[in-house]
């Protein structure tokens, strides 16, 4: 009995490690590119000019997969999985978030593009600002969604100090730690940031265990944590000369909405627009689809 009821768990978590990708929206297709040493997946569909969508910790392209299809009537939308998590390459190091938007800018210049539209939310928000500080004649505009910017204060250093868990992410063996028990730490995690406690459907949800729990995803996500040292001296040297394509900020009223704009200030000379999502935490696009949509659309629009 011992043995049959080993088989049937090896049999379980095989099928869990089986687990597909999800599925890109209608009209989307899924791609691997070569890029800056390393493998980015990245989920591409629609018509126009380009908008690359960068998503964060604690999902993957898919957070966007709500609002592509609306996007895609108007753009070419560009969702890559960062490196270190999903199917995108997991490397040793290259974690610091100047190297990961070099990462994205060599994809956009492999599929052709010299200029694009650019948004990201959470981490993908500190690679994005790093995309366009290093190549800011690549950028026609920029969308801030609900993150900081490492060494931008005093936000950073009043969030940093809150926020314990970026001192675990960032810790050495925290990858380890937490490696195979991705759908505890998750769902126990999500809650901490947002505010609707509804905000994760299932598919998302099984995405997202599924996306962290490939191997060396644990570990590579948690690089970019331990990689914010080295964001704070980059950002020392890229401050010094602000941003100046149209930037607009979206941040949940129950989390960075209130400071947002303020950090955008610091960074660039042009915040066009700034935006506050109701009823709203940190995951804005799962928790209020429909502000962040029209917010998207209205700004890089026109």
């Amino acid at each position: 009995m011992k043995y049959f009821f080993l088989l049937v768990v090896s049999f379980i978590a095989a099928g869990a490690q089986a687990q597909p990708p999800a599925a890109p929206p209608a009209n989307f297709k899924s791609h691997m590119a070569k890029v800056n040493g390393v493998d980015i997946h990245y989920v591409i569909g629609g018509k126009g000019d380009p908008l690359v969508l960068v998503h964060g910790f604690g999902d993957n392209w898919y957070m966007w997969h709500r609002v592509m299809p609306e996007l895609s009537k108007h753009f070419t939308v560009i969702a890559p999985d960062l490196r270190g998590v999903g199917e995108s390459g997991k490397p040793a190091g290259g974690y610091d978030k100047v190297t990961m938007a070099e990462d994205i800018f060599q994809l956009t210049k492999q599929l052709g593009y010299n200029t694009i539209n650019l948004a990201g939310h959470d981490i993908g928000m500190m690679v994005v600002y790093a995309y366009a500080a290093k190549h800011p004649a690549a950028v026609k505009k920029l969308a801030f969604l609900d993150a900081l910017i490492p060494g931008v204060e005093p936000s950073w250093s009043t969030y940093w100090g809150k926020a314990w868990w970026w001192g675990f992410f960032g810790w050495e063996p925290s990858g380890e730690i937490v490696k195979g028990k991705m759908d505890v730490f998750l769902k126990n995690f999500w809650p901490i940031v947002g505010y609707r406690k509804d905000a994760f459907t299932a598919a998302e949800t099984a995405e997202y265990i599924r996306a962290y729990s490939v191997p060396g995803a644990a570990t590579g996500s948690f690089h970019w944590f331990g990689a914010f040292k080295q964001d704070e001296k980059d950002n020392a040297v890229l401050l010094q000369h602000k941003l100046t394509m149209p930037v607009m900020t979206v941040g949940g009223d129950h989390s960075t909405g209130g400071f947002l704009g303020d950090v955008g200030r610091k960074v660039a000379t042009n915040v066009v627009k700034e935006v506050k999502i109701k009823d709203a935490g940190h995951w804005i696009v799962e928790e209020q689809t429909a502000q962040v949509q029209a917010a998207l659309l209205e700004f890089f629009m026109n």
